[in-house]
């Protein structure tokens, strides 16, 4: 019998990510993948960070961003910090458009999983300087979208958000208070159904948040 084993790594994915400096660092989207939480099967996206300089130039972070009403202002700055706009309304996003976009992201040690620490991102900003035009978004791909104040730099990819149609408000009627996802996932994009962290100016509202 051969010792030799064959090992196919070519849809291996890398979890949870590397463990580097906490600090500020410039990335790039490598990967977004939409789908479930493993444990809640709670709406999320998970993106794929490949850090850009530094001595942790090509290390990856991952990110999850949980599309719940408490978690939304992180899916609110990742969307701003890549330069998509955020009115407050019901939104359909393809997380395919993520992937290539430059940002910067600020980093801290998480707790130790398994006996491993890996980083963890604690906020978003967008990229300034050499090199952040491969991460901007043009205004014309958001025409008629007065929320949106678009970069001067021209991008290598295209973006596409589409507003939703408005659904007619339903009658007020008592009701226990419950909990709900606030964004769906369907076939590679999200709809955020509820943006009430969102200013209109394209802020985070932190008065709206429920944390």
């Amino acid at each position: 019998m051969s010792d030799d084993l064959i090992i196919d790594l070519s849809n291996y994915k890398d979890r949870m990510g590397s463990r580097i400096e906490p600090g500020h660092y410039r990335v790039q989207v490598e990967d977004a993948e939409a789908g479930v939480s493993a444990q809640k099967k709670t709406p999320q996206v998970q993106v794929w960070f490949r850090v850009l300089g530094t001595e942790f130039d090509g290390q990856t972070v991952v990110d999850r961003l949980y599309l719940t009403d408490a978690s939304m202002f992180r899916m609110v700055g990742f969307m701003q910090a890549v330069g998509l706009p955020t009115p407050r309304k019901k939104l359909k996003v393809n997380v395919r458009q993520f992937v290539g976009k430059i940002l910067e992201i600020d980093v801290e040690d998480g707790d130790p999983y398994n006996g491993r620490v890996r980083s963890e991102v604690r906020g978003y900003s967008r990229a300034l300087g050499a090199g952040a035009a491969a991460g901007a978004a043009s205004g014309d791909e958001f025409e008629g979208l007065d929320e949106f104040t678009a970069p001067t730099a021209e991008p290598e990819t295209t973006a596409d958000v589409t507003d939703l149609p408005a659904e007619p408000e339903p009658q007020r009627q008592a009701a226990p208070a419950q909990t709900a996802p606030a964004a769906s996932v369907e076939d590679g994009t999200i709809e955020i159904d509820n943006a009430s962290a969102v200013a209109e100016d394209g802020s985070v509202d932190l008065e709206n948040l429920s944390l």
